[in-house]
This record gives C-alpha cells, sequence and structure tokens, in this order.
C-alpha cells in the first residue's frame, strides 16, 4: 500500500518515470540514487551531493527536488517524496544530449545531380538532416563519379549544425580486380564452373572482358557496358567465343576500360588456370571419406572450397541385422584449406532401441600428391579413424578403427573417370583396434560428370587374413545420382545399393541434399 500511495505522489509531482527510470521502495532508511552512465552528479535541493552510485544516509522524510547530471547527457530533474519509514532507490537511465547535423551537398558549385551517399562516424545514413547525441562526429559524404568528401564537427546540444559539401569530379580510375577463383574447371558442375571477377571503377565509362591465352591471344571477348556504380562484376562460364569450352592451361583475365570523357586506356589483368582435372563437383560425405558412396576418389576441391551434406538411408545397409523403423540419418562436412588438402567429417545417428540413438563419428584428411595426365593416374593420401557404437560400420560407411589408404583415379576425356583406392584398416568392435592384423579395403567405381548431373557406380569389400574375427561386408554395391541445379550451390543425391555377407545379404537406398561453397 505504501508503494501505491508513494507513486501516485510522484505522478503528482511530475516525477520523469517512463523506460529511463526504475524507483523502488525497501526496507530501510535513506535514498540510493544510480544512473547509467555512472559518476554522474546529484544535486539535492541545489546542493551537489556527490557522484552516483550514491547513498544518502541522511535524507530527511519529504519532498525534495532531485536533479542528476553529466556531460553530454541531459539533465534528469524532478521532485521525489522520501518516505519516513522507508529506503527510496532510484535508478536512472540518462539520455545522451542530443544536436543536429543538417548536410548540404553541391556538386562543381552548382546543384548536386543526386545520389549521394552519407556516413556519420563510418555509418551509411538515410535523409539530410540527423539528430545526433552531443560531441565529435565525422561527416563523409561518396558519390559515384565524384570525389569523396569528409569533415569533423562537434555537435552541441539543442543547437543545429550545417556543413556545405562542395564535390569535385573524380578522375576515371579501374582497380580492385577479384576473382573467385583462381583455378577454374568449366567441365565440372553447379556454381564451381562459373568465374566471377569484381572491380570497381571510381566514374562512368564502357569497358570490355578479355581471356587471353598463354601467348597473348585473345580467345573470349565480351563488352561490359555503361559503368552506374563503382562495384562492377562480371561472370564468366570457362568458354570461348566460339561457345566451346577452352582447353586446360593457363591465360590471364583482363579489365579494359576508359571513362566516359576519354582520355587513356586502363587495364588490370590476373592470372587463372583451367584444369578439367580439378573435382569441383559434389562428392558424398557420409562416411567421412569424400568421393563416391563406397570408394575416396583421390581429387580435391580448390582451396577455400567447404561443402556441408545430410542425408537418410533407408533398408538394411551392411553391418545391420534388420531393416529400420525409424531412418539413420547423417550430417558431414568438408574443407579445402589449400589446394590439393581436403579434411572431412561425419556424423551419423542411427536408431537404437527404447529410443535410443546410436552414434558413429569419422574424421579423414587427405593430401593429393598428383593429378591424372595421361596414363598414369591421378593419386592421394589418406588418413581416417572412425567410431561406431556397438559395431564394425554404420549405415553411411563409416567403419570402427583407424585407416590408411591411397586413392587413385584414371580420367577418360573430360566427363569419365575411374577410381580405385586400397587401404588397410584396423579395426574392432567399438571403435578400437584389438585385432592382430589390420583387414584390407578395396573399393573402386565409374563416375561420368556433367553440368547439371553427376552419376557414379562403386563397390567395396572388406577382407581379412586372420581367423576367428567376425567378417563384416565382404562385398557392396551402390549406384547414385546427383542433382545440381544451374549455377546453384546446391545439389541432392539419391542412392541405391545391395551388400553379400555369405548369406546374409541386404538393399539399401538413400537421399541427401547439401551445398558447395
Amino acid at each position: 500500500m505504501r508503494g501505491v500511495v508513494f507513486l501516485c505522489i510522484a505522478l503528482l509531482a511530475g516525477l520523469p518515470l517512463g523506460a529511463e527510470t526504475r524507483i523502488v521502495e525497501t526496507a530501510g532508511s535513506g535514498v540510493l540514487v544510480e544512473s547509467t552512465p555512472s559518476a554522474a552528479t546529484v544535486f539535492v535541493d541545489g546542493i551537489e551531493r556527490g557522484l552516483t552510485p550514491l547513498t544518502l544516509g541522511g535524507a530527511s522524510p519529504g519532498v525534495h527536488t532531485l536533479r542528476v547530471t553529466k556531460d553530454w547527457y541531459v539533465d534528469w530533474t524532478a521532485r521525489i517524496t522520501v518516505p519516513a519509514r522507508g529506503r527510496l532507490e532510484l535508478f536512472i537511465d540518462l539520455r545522451p544530449a542530443e544536436g543536429t547535423i543538417a548536410v548540404n551537398v553541391m556538386g562543381d558549385g552548382g546543384d548536386f545531380p543526386g545520389g549521394a551517399r552519407i556516413f556519420l562516424n563510418g555509418v551509411e545514413v538515410e535523409g539530410r538532416e540527423f539528430s545526433v547525441p552531443e560531441g565529435w562526429w565525422t561527416v563523409k559524404v561518396s558519390a559515384f563519379g565524384w570525389q569523396d568528401a569528409q569533415k569533423s564537427v562537434f555537435v552541441l546540444r539543442n543547437e543545429t549544425t550545417s556543413l556545405d559539401f562542395d564535390l569535385k569530379r573524380a578522375a576515371f580510375e579501374l582497380g580492385g580486380l577479384r576473382m573467385s577463383r583462381s583455378v577454374l574447371n568449366p567441365a565440372g558442375s553447379g556454381a564451381q564452373i562459373i568465374l566471377a571477377v569484381d572491380f570497381t571503377v571510381s566514374a562512368q565509362g564502357t569497358g570490355r572482358f578479355v581471356v587471353s591465352d598463354d601467348d597473348g591471344s585473345a580467345v573470349f571477348s565480351a563488352p561490359l557496358g555503361q559503368f552506374e556504380r563503382a562495384e562492377q562484376r562480371y561472370v564468366w562460364d570457362g568458354r570461348g567465343d566460339d561457345g566451346e569450352l577452352l582447353e586446360d592451361g593457363a591465360y590471364r583475365i583482363h579489365i579494359e576500360a576508359e571513362g566516359a570523357e576519354g582520355g587513356a586506356l586502363k587495364s588490370v589483368a590476373q592470372a587463372l588456370r583451367i584444369d578439367s582435372a580439378l573435382d569441383e563437383g559434389p562428392l558424398s560425405l557420409g562416411s567421412g571419406l569424400p568421393g563416391l558412396f563406397l570408394v575416396p576418389v583421390s581429387g580435391s576441391h580448390a582451396g577455400g572450397t567447404f561443402q556441408v551434406e545430410a542425408g537418410i538411408v533407408l533398408g538394411r545397409p551392411a553391418g545391420e541385422g534388420h531393416g529400420f523403423d525409424a531412418l539413420p540419418f547423417s550430417a558431414a562436412l568438408s574443407f579445402t584449406p589449400a589446394d590439393r588438402w581436403l579434411l572431412a567429417a561425419a556424423i551419423n545417428m542411427r536408431p537404437g532401441k527404447d529410443g535410443l540413438i546410436d552414434p558413429s563419428v569419422s574424421g579423414s584428411v587427405k593430401r593429393e600428391l598428383r593429378k591424372p595426365a595421361g596414363l598414369l593416374p591421378g593419386a592421394a593420401a589418406f588418413a581416417a579413424y572412425g567410431w561406431v557404437k556397438d559395431g564394425f560400420v554404420s549405415a553411411f560407411g563409416i567403419k570402427s578403427g583407424a585407416q590408411l589408404g591411397v586413392p587413385l583415379s584414371w580420367r577418360v576425356g573430360r566427363r569419365l573417370s575411374l577410381h580405385a583406392a586400397p587401404a588397410l584398416l584396423w579395426t574392432g568392435g567399438d571403435g578400437y583396434p584389438e585385432e592382430p592384423s589390420p583387414r584390407v579395403v578395396l573399393s573402386g567405381g565409374l563416375l561420368s560428370r556433367f553440368r547439371l548431373v553427376s552419376a557414379g557406380l562403386s563397390f567395396q569389400t572388406v577382407s581379412t587374413f586372420s581367423d576367428g574375427v567376425e567378417e563384416f561386408c565382404p562385398a557392396a554395391l551402390s549406384a547414385e545420382f546427383r542433382f545440381t541445379p544451374p549455377r546453384s550451390s546446391l545439389n541432392i543425391g539419391l542412392l541405391a545399393g545391395v551388400f553379400f555377407n555369405g548369406d546374409d545379404r541386404g538393399g539399401y537406398g538413400g537421399l541427401s541434399i547439401g551445398a558447395l561453397f
């Protein structure tokens, strides 16, 4: 009841209650004043009493005038009633004192045609007049085709500061050339087959995009149109003037441009390598060994490339005693930190008994040793480790234990490649290498890539030379298909397969969706 009475008195006294003020009456005596920011000066009935946070232990009961001030903030003033019995606590958020900046933009002494961008302390704002806290401000005006202008000003509370900018015409400059990749495989798929070239211009003009071969001869050229903004981009698909994919080799990308008023031709260039052996398409990641579903491949993506994938599998894959009441799923990713190095990781989740989930995890690192050339295969080396709860192999092919392998790849034209990957597996029933000798994993496959789709066949067998150990996955076959929308990073995969383990056999299918960046 006492708090309600005090609240009514405070409202009648004109206390500025709201989101910036919180008042609490508690047991005890005196007045506590806190503020945000702190170190504000407190005046009671015109007498300075100290800095916040401040406790006024000797405040007499009754009505008092309280004022809280701080440089560059609006003074807070109110009449408060100190209760005869009780403690009054005030928590005050001070509002920054504000003034106004008015910006007027001209061009070469006359009216500005428009399109100027204004930045306050580096942040772009809309409009020409701004209410800002009291203090120093840096105002920058930027417009395409004009030189940037910048001024610093001290804004006073409750005052308007006018700033006049007279912009000068900018000379035409060309720069900032950046390419989305330094190695391109135009025969790949999805967004990975295109080269995005970004550059900047300082004023209006025109230009051309030119690709030249190692001898300096132009093999592709296209107009860039009129420049109407600073940031420019051109996207190229690796084809020459005749519409055919360019051959593997070294090339140079040129941007040639000149200003609208004429003058010297400007040019910037960067080197590009076209390599049809670069594996730029999406791979299956569910086992933690990127490649086809049953065989890792020797190739790797370009440095800086990420791939993510999620999938489900139906039916009865190798290593499973029965089909599933609920569907196992997988999440995996790969990253190419530098050309020819690839890191990958996967987690598989299998529905278990009593609604529990049995996890499997795997990680691998691969180093591409050489690209395929003629009859000589491409080669790589990988090391991997997997853990499968209560088993040797997961639904997506993660194997318990440590693996060392050497993937090999042969190219048959632009679209077709053959793959083989002998490996040694030190395994155990729950992810710990506990068998006396390693098992031999032999896998192979065939992969065909087109711009929108890829398809593959793969097989795998796991053999052991030790007596008295459990056999798993003596033979498995799979077929897979992937679709990549035009110039997209997304891909959708379909999978079907069978396995044979003596009299035990099963069939499985799957669906995945992923992205390659």
